[in-house]
């Protein structure tokens, strides 16, 4: 199937599987045990209904947005993810640049597999790093000084992986955490390669253009746990000059102390539904940290978000902007570059005809009006 003939998210998933090896897409794919909250996610969003007005005539709401000063064609940004090489040779720098085509941010991931500065030289536009504390403060004061630079604008300080989550699929493999596809591993998961060829060609072409090249020639970390706190994120505060978001807020209590620590924005996530299994569904807890902040700090959001409407619902509850994470690495395994950049003017396309499906001008004029209120518990609803 090419890209003309995937419609959305879920068609980009279906091709994906089809793609990459099955120790691949399941990393992409899997959450935490029984995967309960990641399902969650998604489930969230569909229960959400909208409340649209009629009789308007829109064809091309505005979907742009800003963030801490940055413009953005459409409130989406790209996720940090890791081991993206591991989907396609394009991975994190291919990435970028298709956000950077697009006019959105793009996060990268300490553990993506790809240096900052490689990320940096290879790719135009906004980006913003993502720190994870994989050693002592000194290590991640190094990566703070890398990404500050190589240039990057913003740093998101991903607070919930004190220890790694169970993700079962990688177990069910046999596979290392974090995940490794070297010549053991290859050998042990043979067959899985093997009934992927183009994916296994592909693969081992870019590892010996890197090692030719000396391409991510930079010292890139591991996976591993990060155990911060929060005067962890006040330390950092003090060695960072842009802004800081703190990443993996799930009440309005650690909202407020990730503002008290100093930080601009919170991301309210759970890691996708791959660290704490019986979190609650992101969409369901921003009205929570919204109103806890206020207007002292942006609020992003991530998980589940699949279709635009997914976007405007999270943005109409009161984020900023979402970030997407599984949707992206869909595209991204199947074409590289040009399948990011297919599934961003999907949710494009997407998010714009819901709009104006419900009659609302832009972005700027959502807010939770536009959403239907649920009914109180024990509290009839009219017929």
């Amino acid at each position: 199937m090419g890209l003309d003939r995937i419609f959305n998210v879920a068609d980009a998933r279906r091709v994906a599987k089809r793609t990459i090896p099955r120790v691949v897409f399941d990393y992409i794919d899997g959450g935490a045990e029984d995967e309960v909250t990641m399902g969650q996610n998604t489930a969230a969003f569909r229960s959400l209904s909208f409340r649209p007005r009629m009789a308007a005539m829109l064809e091309a709401p505005d979907l742009a947005t800003t963030v801490f000063g940055t413009p953005l064609s459409m409130p989406v940004i790209l996720a940090p993810c890791g081991l993206v090489r591991l989907m396609h040779p394009d991975g994190a720098i291919g990435a970028s640049r298709a956000a950077a085509d697009a006019g959105i941010v793009s996060v990268l991931s300490t553990v993506a597999g790809t240096s900052p500065e490689d990320v940096a030289e290879g790719s135009s536009g906004p980006k913003w790093f993502q720190l994870y504390k994989l050693g002592d403060l000194d290590a991640a004061d190094q990566l703070v000084e890398r990404a500050k630079q190589a240039g990057y604008e913003a740093l998101v300080v991903t607070v919930d992986t004190n220890v790694l989550g169970r993700r079962e699929r990688d177990v069910r493999h046999g596979v290392s955490i974090p995940l490794k596809v070297g010549v053991r591993e290859a050998m042990r998961l043979g067959p899985q390669v093997l009934a992927r060829p183009k994916w296994a060609a592909a693969y081992v072409r870019a590892q010996a253009e890197a090692k030719r090249e000396g391409a991510d020639r930079r010292n890139v970390p591991e996976m591993d746990r990060s155990p911060y706190t929060w005067a962890d994120v006040e330390h950092i505060r003090a060695n960072w000059d842009g802004p800081l978001l703190v990443k993996g807020v799930l009440t309005g209590d650690d909202a407020r102390r990730a503002v008290q620590c100093g930080a601009e924005g919170v991301v309210v996530s759970n890691h996708g539904g791959r660290q704490l299994e019986g979190a609650p569904a992101t969409v369901r807890v921003l009205p929570e940290v919204v109103e806890a902040v206020g207007s002292e700090a942006v609020v992003l959001l991530d998980g589940g978000v699949r279709r635009g409407g997914d976007v405007v619902k999270a943005v109409a509850l009161g984020a900023q902007a979402v970030l997407i994470g599984r949707a992206y690495l869909y595209g991204l395994a199947v074409a590289g570059q040009a399948g990011v950049a297919h599934v961003l003017d999907i949710l494009r396309t997407e998010t714009a005809r819901t709009m104006a499906l419900m009659g609302c001008p832009s972005v700027s004029a959502l807010d939770r009006t536009w959403i239907q209120a649920e009914p109180e518990v024990g509290k009839a609803v009219p017929s």
